[in-house]
């Protein structure tokens, strides 16, 4: 079994998979009603998806939505990610734009974990990696798939390839177009757990056809997965509450 990443009270890569609640209101009236809602739901941290916050590149906008979240869920680690269209179909923004606005975040002394895109580039990935480390914020490198679900091979050297660029928790996101494409993913998620070299990782076969993949990290070694409290933020994510009672059931 691989590594495991402590953050706050939670250790990813331990016991079960955790839960992790995407948070996508646009602005901090908004955010403050969902929290409230999120503190009464099953989850073990949340994320920030800051790329669907309106003046993104306002430093008191961003610092005060940063702030909120500390003074709503003071123990729960935060997951800070901006999700562009290098990846998803999310904004798009230079990467000077993004390197800027990540290394706001991790200076900020209000996040625990960031979300890096590995699709920047190595070279920004790892500026970023080192950035976050030089804070004590945990790395989360991610690449998101969004038309394919490569050879199995291939994911796991994206995974081993994104864990060598300095990530502390790798993610895959595949989108699959049959069964055998979400077997694939299980495989590689599974290979990475046997390594005992590995990083932590986090995987998910996006759409209808994913849905197994949100809740066999038990097996396969996938140590979080993402639930929704309200609007989802992602093809085929499940409801935090239902993902509780299967992930508990297995």
């Amino acid at each position: 079994m691989n590594k495991a990443v402590k953050v706050k009270q939670i250790v990813l890569g331990e016991g079960k998979p955790k839960i992790c609640v995407p948070l996508t209101e646009p602005d901090i009236a908004s955010l403050r009603v969902k929290l409230k809602e999120v503190r009464a739901a099953a989850h073990d941290l949340v994320e920030f998806r800051a790329d669907r916050l309106r003046l993104l590149n306002d430093p008191e906008i961003m610092n005060q939505a940063l702030q909120t979240l500390h003074e709503e869920l003071p123990d729960d680690p935060i997951l800070f990610t901006i999700r562009t269209s290098v990846e998803m179909d999310e904004i798009e923004l230079t990467s000077e734009v993004y390197e800027t606005l990540c290394r706001r975040a991790v200076e900020s002394g209000l996040i625990d974990l960031i979300d890096i895109e590995l699709s920047r580039g190595l070279p920004l990935v790892e500026k970023l990696v080192g950035a976050a480390h030089a804070a004590g914020v945990k790395a989360v490198v991610s690449c998101h798939l969004r038309d394919v679900t490569p050879e199995t091979d291939v994911m796991v050297n994206c995974l081993r390839t994104m864990q060598s660029a300095g990530a502390d928790i790798a993610k895959l996101a595949v989108m699959p177009r049959c069964e055998r494409d979400v077997l694939r993913l299980l495989d590689a998620t599974l290979t990475m757990k046997e390594d005992p070299d590995a990083c932590p990782v986090i995987t998910m076969a996006m759409g209808p056809l994913g849905a197994l993949s949100r809740i066999s990290g038990a097996l396969t070694g996938s140590v979080l997965t993402f639930g929704a409290v309200g609007n989802t933020s992602a093809p085929g994510q499940l409801p935090a509450a239902a993902l509780k009672k299967i992930i508990d059931l297995l």
